[in-house]
């Protein structure tokens, strides 16, 4: 390396080079710890404006130093530069930060180039990576106190500043002579190009806010979620920087270094910081899926038990109905026996249907339970107590795997279907003195089908049933119609109907395979 000051030897050996660096650094790590105590410790004892004018005063101490030990350019570009980067952090506002925390990053960020003379001639731009790291990370630290549950954020944080910074590097000095011979003078062009470079980044800041502040955190709940996968963002971000600053230093040690290194090393640097989003994020991804799908198998294995006992219950219960209607059937002949003519008119007339009634709502609600849907579970009930209202007797038989169990199409369509079935069977068995109405569901892996099955008269025995037609008057009449428009938007949805003698046969089927 050339020495173009002092007085000593024109060559400075690299060596020696990297000594100062390290002295550099030394310096640096030495000049900022009093300014992050103090912050940590003011912030315990500070709140509002006494807070505020703690945390003016150590940005103003750190601007007045570089001030006095560096150039006025250099100051107003460094000053800019932390004003920026501080500015972009409070913008993003994926970690909040106190007066005290934002003052120290960026007095730690406010540092003249010209202090890591040494330190760039061995690594180049990538010194000003390192800085960032190390200040954005300990900003971070005193604030949250551990970074569990919010690494993914300072991540996004470290690869977004670190190309404002390594950005606004580039662009204000390649800007700077062109603009300052334009304008008539060095300093006009210098302020312009600093506020150009910096509005533009700041406009990409508040973007990156507005479009996909919502996505990072999302992404961020995964991360808080897998608290082992997670901190492999900071270790992976800590390799990268290493692995380029190693890859950098055989071109410092051999005098290779040019324009092209300088520019594509820190390029490659920031694109695979980037590129490791993408696979750490993969992987979180891979935990979830692997996650549900274990759930998935948990929650059906639950209810195979479920439904098993379910249906042991079930069973229990339709033998002690049997027995209970036995009872009562043996207390009415106790109740005929005796001599009390209005005990056995109540008994007989009250008693006895009463709890006919009640035993037949309970075997239907047990039936009810085998399937899995809640929403369509809740509909047929609502459609048999509406049968039971207008005297309808109901037969209801369910048979089908609850783990295969689908309706096949949205429970909306579903339901207005079926309603509308039952509805019209429910009219139709209601004119036929003791009929029974009959609705089967079964299902297996392929599809599942509702069966009906109603009495009709023998007027609808002579005019058939079409849709359209009605006997209920004007207005009325359209439910089938309805049905097969509802149909329509399911190919794999086929209602089937016949009339056969004295009973009317509806089979609505839908297959689970298109």
């Amino acid at each position: 390396m050339i020495n173009i000051f002092g007085d000593g030897p024109y060559l400075v050996s690299v060596g020696e080079l990297a000594f100062q660096a390290a002295g550099e650094l030394i310096w640096y790590v030495l000049h900022v710890s009093p300014f992050a105590l103090a912050a940590f410790l003011l912030k315990r004892r500070l709140r509002g404006t006494a807070e505020w004018a703690a945390a003016l005063a150590l940005a103003l101490l750190q601007a007045a130093f570089v001030w006095i030990s560096s150039i006025r350019s250099e100051w107003f570009f460094s000053f800019c530069l932390a004003a920026l980067l501080t500015g972009e952090l409070k913008i993003l506002n994926l970690v909040p930060l106190r007066p005290l925390d934002q003052a120290f990053f960026f007095a730690a960020l406010c540092i003249p180039a010209r202090l890591f003379n040494s330190t760039s001639s061995v690594v180049g731009h990538l010194w000003i990576f390192w800085i960032l790291f190390f200040v954005l990370y300990l900003t971070l630290r005193m604030e949250m106190g551990t970074l569990r549950g919010s690494h993914f954020l300072c991540y996004f944080l470290f690869v977004f500043l670190s190309l404002s910074m390594y950005l606004y590097e580039l662009a204000v000095p390649l800007l700077q002579p062109r603009l300052g011979a334009l304008l008539g003078t060095n300093a006009r062009g210098t302020v312009t190009a600093v506020t150009a470079v910096s509005a533009c980044l700041i406009a990409a800041a508040f973007a990156v806010r507005s479009h996909f502040q919502t996505r990072l955190e999302s992404w961020n709940s995964l991360g808080r979620k897998y608290g082992k996968i997670e901190h492999y963002f900071f270790f992976f971000s800590l390799f990268i920087l290493i692995s380029f600053t190693l890859i950098y230093l055989p071109f410092t040690a051999m005098r290779m270094q040019n324009a092209l290194v300088a520019l594509l090393i820190p390029a490659l640097c920031l694109f695979f910081l980037a590129a490791q989003a993408l696979f750490i994020t993969l992987l979180l991804r891979v935990a979830l899926y692997r996650d549900s799908d274990t759930f998935h198998r948990w929650e059906r294995e639950n209810m195979v038990s479920y439904y098993q006992n379910l249906q042991a219950s079930v069973s229990a219960m339709e033998g002690l109905r049997h027995d209970i209607k036995n009872i009562f059937f043996t207390m009415g002949n106790f109740v005929d026996r005796s001599d009390d003519p209005e005990m056995k008119q109540f008994f007989w007339e009250t008693i006895y249907p009463y709890s006919e009634t009640a035993i037949r709502q309970s075997e239907l609600q047990s039936r009810l339970w085998k399937i899995p849907s809640e929403s369509l579970r809740a509909f047929l009930y609502l459609k048999t107590a509406q049968s039971a209202q207008q005297g309808v007797s109901v037969q209801l038989e369910v048979s089908l795997l609850p783990e295969e169990f689908q309706t096949g199409m949205d429970i909306i369509d579903l339901t207005r279907i079926l309603g509308i079935l039952l509805d019209n069977a429910m009219e139709e068995t209601a004119l036929i003195p003791g009929g029974v109405l009959s609705l089967k569901v079964a299902g297996s892996s392929e599809g599942c089908s509702y069966i009906l099955k109603n009495p009709v008269t023998e007027e609808r025995k002579r005019t058939g049933i079409r849709p359209g037609t009605t006997s209920k008057g004007t207005g009325r009449g359209h439910g089938l119609a309805i049905v097969q428009e509802l149909l329509a938007q399911y190919p794999n949805a086929a209602l089937n109907s016949v009339l056969r003698e004295s009973a009317y046969i509806q089979s609505l089927n839908i297959s689970f395979r298109p």
